[in-house]
């Protein structure tokens, strides 16, 4: 039941609030002309981990979209992986 002027929240419902805010920072991939699939593809694994088949599917979504989230993670590890993935010249970006 709820009350006048209390809002109707779960505590799942604040506690998804409160992870949302801690936790859903992107890395963004961006397409360019200069580095060859395979290299973006190895780069999603070995930094992103991610599958093979995975970072095939964000490799081809930059290429055709022009971006793609390739990794969901706290500021830290966004941070961390965005500085990996540019010092293998891949240019990427960190949004929330």
């Amino acid at each position: 039941m709820s009350q006048p002027g209390i809002p109707n929240l779960s505590i799942n419902e604040e506690t998804e609030t409160t992870r949302e805010s801690i936790y859903f920072q992107k890395v963004i991939l961006f397409n360019d002309s200069v580095n060859e699939f395979f290299h973006v593809e190895n780069c999603l694994m070995k930094i992103c981990f991610k599958t093979k088949r995975e970072a095939k599917k964000i490799a081809i979504e930059a290429h055709e979209q022009g971006k793609a989230v390739c990794y969901v993670g706290s500021l830290e590890e966004c941070e961390t992986i965005a500085e990996q993935m540019g010092n293998e010249r891949l240019t990427v970006s960190i949004q929330s």
